[in-house]
């Protein structure tokens, strides 16, 4: 097999394609992202509604997962690509035609999304795997430092965009763009040169689903550099994002009384810090070694974790105003997503490097249903916890937790963790 573009180049054709692409969807998606749950919330008033399409972004897309990588080892990966951005942009289209004529409702808004989720994760797992094939082995760590990039910057505009167009224009405007930038992704995508082609299989079968789903599973467990990252990024991810997700804004809301402004300002500095890390590792940090770079990244994040946990704890929390301790907060935020850029980006472009390319939707999808089991699993265990113990003990322990385990990785690691060798070998007959 080889890859589609064989230049040395980062910026070739292909790869400019391919992020023109994302970058277009991502905006219109994270316009939609802000808008949605205003618009729940007008229509309805309900809480629940929003856990039930909150529930309805994640379920269908974890439930296709395995299917999604399975058909992106199988088939042309750019296809897959195009085709689930068309579908995904003309349902949402759909949507913007109800709400123009005011035949919207929030049963069929929920049916939707349901469908849009399940074509996010046919998308994802062709385009994750597609991108070793359209950039060469010396820049693809920089390739994703590129898409970390645009998916920070979308992160920071889209919501902006959003909450000023849903405000001004109504749900039909934002349906009407996203709608509109999933279609002009898929027509970028269209020029995309990608000839990539796999071993023959035997026709697609419920016993052959099953055989070629556990063929990516026993691959990571077998190649011993793949296995040790998997596994780190599974106990790390199952750790620090509940506390995150659950602890942190209990702690800011509940226990600090942030408002909701200074809140939403507060992730868009981390976002932020995700941006400057990207823009480091792709100018000042492009030649430095992956192992320097997860080790001083995983440090420098823990201690401004722990920093952060200092400022929570009840006798020094109380010897700041809300707006000292906003500025402070938003500052390790930076800090935080800046340096947690610096971890995440190795690991992916090395998953990537270790993986065949005939396999690699399949292992990324192992990789997704994986990580999205353990933080709804472990949302609840803290969830549990915030109720019988301090939340800044509960920070302390789960630090001191995570940094332990982060040393013991460091320490016991191979090489091939940090510098692997590209490819590997699969065997499809096993």
């Amino acid at each position: 097999m080889r890859r589609t573009d064989s230049t040395n180049k980062l910026f070739t054709k292909n790869f400019l394609l391919y992020i023109v692409g994302r970058l277009v969807s991502l905006i219109g998606s994270g316009i939609q992202m802000i808008a949605i749950p205003l618009y729940i919330l007008d229509v309805t008033g309900s809480g629940a509604a929003m856990g039930i399409f909150t529930l309805l972004s994640i379920l269908p897309r974890l439930s296709v997962a395995p299917f999604a990588g399975v058909l992106g080892d199988r088939f042309n990966r750019k296809n897959i690509m195009v085709f689930t951005d068309f579908v995904r942009g003309f349902l949402i289209l759909f949507l913007a035609l109800l709400s123009y004529t005011n035949s919207l409702n929030i049963l069929i808004l929920f049916v939707i999304q349901a469908f849009v989720a399940v074509f996010d994760g046919f998308f994802g797992a062709a385009t994750t795997a597609m991108i070793p094939d359209i950039v060469s082995e010396d820049k693809l760590r920089s390739a994703n430092s590129v898409l970390g990039s645009v998916n920070s910057f979308s992160m920071i505009i889209g919501p902006i965009l959003g909450g000023i167009i849903y405000g001004l224009f109504g749900i039909f405007a934002v349906f009407l763009i996203n709608g509109t930038s999933f279609v002009l992704s898929a027509i970028s995508e269209m020029f995309i040169v990608y000839k990539v082609k796999f071993s023959k299989r035997s026709k697609l079968s419920v016993s052959s689903f099953f055989s070629e789903f556990k063929e990516g599973l026993t691959f990571i467990f077998k190649n011993e550099g793949l296995k040790y990252l998997f596994t780190f990024a599974m106990i790390i991810n199952f750790l620090m994002s509940p506390l995150f997700q659950v602890v942190e804004p209990y702690v800011l809301r509940q226990i600090v009384k942030m408002s909701a402004q200074q809140y939403g300002f507060v992730q868009t500095f981390f976002t932020i810090g995700m941006l400057a890390g990207n823009v480091f590792l792709m100018s000042l940090l492009k030649n430095a070694k992956n192992k320097t770079l997860m080790i001083s990244g995983i440090s420098i994040q823990s201690l401004a974790i722990f920093a952060f946990t200092i400022l929570i704890f009840p006798n020094v929390l109380v010897k700041f105003s809300i707006w000292k301790f906003f500025w402070l907060t938003s500052i390790i935020y930076f800090i935080v997503g800046t340096f947690n850029t610096l971890v995440n980006i190795p690991i992916s472009t090395n998953l990537q490097l270790m993986t065949p390319s005939e396999i690699r939707s399949r292992v990324f999808s192992t990789l997704e249903i994986f990580s999205q089991i353990m933080v709804p699993l472990g949302a609840v265990i803290y969830g549990f916890l915030i109720d019988v113990m301090a939340a800044h003990i509960l920070f302390l322990v789960v630090n001191f937790l995570a940094l332990a385990i982060s040393i013991v990785f460091f320490v016991i690691a191979p090489q091939q963790v940090y510098e692997p060798k590209a490819g590997g070998d699969f065997d499809a007959a096993g």
